[in-house]
């Protein structure tokens, strides 16, 4: 289970001690302390606590400026603040809110009255954040929906382009999958989509994207692989799928699937996520094209035509 951080920022370093005598360990595994405004939101950023604790009227840059650049970020909107203030007036407080802030405590801090607030926010944002799970997993198959394909495809290119991370992806389609709806119907149609999608996210390792990708095509983004790493990590899953069978009526149904795997090996340029899509997805055709029930390894990207 991952550690709940709270960042507190204030040039008060008195309050600093303070948060971390009474949300630790109870509350909170760690406390983060800045006391400038700028560095304060360069660690949000960095390290995306579960809470920030914000001082109103740290120099500089005051705590409304603050909130509001850190709701306007992508990686810290979603992050409850909590302003910690001497001033009482309701017009500043009103104010607070409507910069995003969840919440307010005031100066000098009650460490009752401050667990309490923040183990309120916390709860809030655990629940929020199960909903935004829910709403990225495809319902039948229990793997990552499309829209959560196109986040970690993206996010696989930013890693490549800042570190040279690798990345492969995996495309695969049930071969004559309509076959099975009309004659079993799509009651097993289902049942073999949800099997299939448990044993594709049981072959995966933590750090690999198994998805939806639509209808009866899977996708798999192979995280930190490549070249034959990834053509591994590849036949191993199509291996483990070919094992599988499903009771259909009298009979059972051992599913075949066609695949395409396109990888970062040996590139040595930007990509679009779009290009691993199109590539991946040129070689499952021609798979299928080949008879179906293969994988097919597409060319590399850098011998694409315009590279």
């Amino acid at each position: 289970m991952a550690s709940i951080r709270a960042l507190v920022i204030d040039d008060d370093t008195s309050i600093h001690r303070q948060v971390e005598e009474a949300l630790c360990p109870q509350i909170v595994d760690e406390v983060l302390s800045n006391n400038k405004s700028s560095d304060g939101i360069r660690m949000a950023l960095a390290e995306t606590p579960d809470v920030i604790l914000l001082d109103v009227n740290i120099p500089v840059m005051d705590g409304f400026k603050v909130c509001q650049l850190l709701k306007e970020n992508l990686s810290t909107r979603d992050v409850p603040i909590i302003f910690i203030t001497v001033d009482k007036n309701v017009v500043h407080l009103a104010r607070a809110l409507d910069c995003g802030a969840a919440d307010w405590i005031t100066k000098p801090v009650n460490p009752i009255e401050l667990k309490a607030r923040v183990r309120v926010v916390l709860r809030e944002k655990a629940m929020v954040d199960l909903l935004k799970e829910q709403a990225r997993l495809d319902a039948l198959t229990g793997l990552h929906n499309r829209a959560a394909f196109d986040d970690a495809l993206t996010a696989a290119a930013s890693a490549w382009d800042r570190t040279r991370t690798p990345v492969g992806l995996l495309l695969l389609d049930l071969d004559h999958f309509k076959a099975v709806n009309d004659d079993h119907g799509h009651g097993v149609g289902d049942e073999l989509l949800r099997t299939v999608g448990i044993a594709i996210r049981k072959c995966c390792r933590p750090y690999d994207t198994p998805c939806r990708f639509g209808g009866d095509e899977f996708a798999v983004i192979l995280h930190q692989s490549e070249g034959d790493a990834a053509l591994c990590a590849a036949v191993r899953l199509r291996e483990t799928l070919d094992l599988l069978e499903i009771e259909a009526g009298d009979s059972w149904l051992r599913p075949n699937t066609s695949a395409g795997l396109v990888s970062t090996d040996g590139l040595d340029r930007l990509f679009e996520p779009s290009e691993l899509v199109e590539a991946a997805d040129a070689a499952l055709y021609q798979a299928k094209n080949a008879g179906r029930d293969q994988l097919v390894v597409a060319p590399a990207l850098w011998h694409r035509a315009g590279s």
